[in-house]
């Protein structure tokens, strides 16, 4: 988003490029703790060298369509928010007496629910053991996708035959932080810059069912990187709902705000 909009802003000759504010909140020491502490860094100081600042050790409270109040006490003013989160399991696991983790069930190494005869877990919803470094899966695509293995092992249960264990080894982890740049974890080994960048390219193209589906998106990433990005956008009706929304929202607090007419006399009074 950054890119996109000072890339843009150089189209419209009465948009002073200091009106452009992005603010990255995060509630820990460092951003993308999945891909460890260096990469981490490594990505803070490449946001901040593209003029984004970045705010640690906080997490946002409330938003009331203008301001950003943020644990710590922060207020920002702020038009947009985008606002990401990570993994909530359902609100049918609280009811459970099992024991939890983060509100994840914790089960084993073939998926059952210890103590508890024919509760099984998978998934975002089951806090899975990883022997190998002795803590819990990440409940991320490629881990869930494999955790399957959950429906063969109620098989085997019912037809009296050994469960199979859950092992995977994570093939990587991957991040764009825009302008042709990333940070990879792959196989144990780390990559930042452009080939970081390049992999999550590669890799998200591979996902993408059909081979038209692929040529399209590499025709509209060639054309990106020789025109530029296109800033031309379509009017949609929920756009137009959305914008009544938010006047809407402007307007009942311009209102409820107290007239400096009204404030003066009730002083002089």
């Amino acid at each position: 988003m950054n890119d996109f909009v000072r890339e843009t802003a150089r189209y419209y000759p009465n948009l002073d490029e200091k009106l452009i504010r992005i603010v990255v909140v995060h509630p820990g020491d460092y951003l993308l703790p999945e891909l460890g502490e260096e990469l981490g860094r490594y990505a803070e100081r490449k946001l901040r060298e593209r003029k984004v600042e970045v705010i640690k050790g906080a997490r946002v409270a409330s938003y009331d369509g203008s301001f950003v109040k943020l644990s710590n006490g922060t207020s920002i003013p702020a038009a947009t928010l985008i606002w990401t989160a990570g993994v909530k399991p359902s609100a049918v696991i609280d009811l459970l007496p099992c024991d939890k983790e983060r509100g994840r069930i914790c089960v084993n190494e073939y998926f059952q629910a210890p103590g508890y005869t024919g509760l099984w877990a998978a998934g975002d919803c089951a806090a899975v053991p990883d022997s190998t470094t002795g803590n819990f899966y990440p409940p991320t695509a490629q881990h869930g996708l494999r955790e399957g293995l959950v429906a063969p092992n109620i098989e085997r249960t019912i037809l009296a035959q050994p469960l199979q264990p859950f092992r995977f080894q994570t093939l990587g982890l991957l991040a764009s932080i825009g302008h042709h740049t990333g940070v990879a974890m792959m196989f144990g080994l780390k990559f930042s810059g452009f080939v970081a960048w390049w992999f999550w390219r590669s890799i998200y193209l591979m996902k993408l069912p059909r081979l038209a589906k692929k040529l399209r998106v590499v025709i509209a990433w060639t054309l990106d990187l020789l025109f530029g990005r296109d800033i031309e956008q379509m009017i949609t009706l929920r756009d137009v709902e959305e914008i009544t929304d938010r006047v809407a929202r402007i307007r009942e607090q311009v209102r409820q705000q107290p007239s400096p007419a009204k404030s003066a006399l009730d002083t002089s009074a």
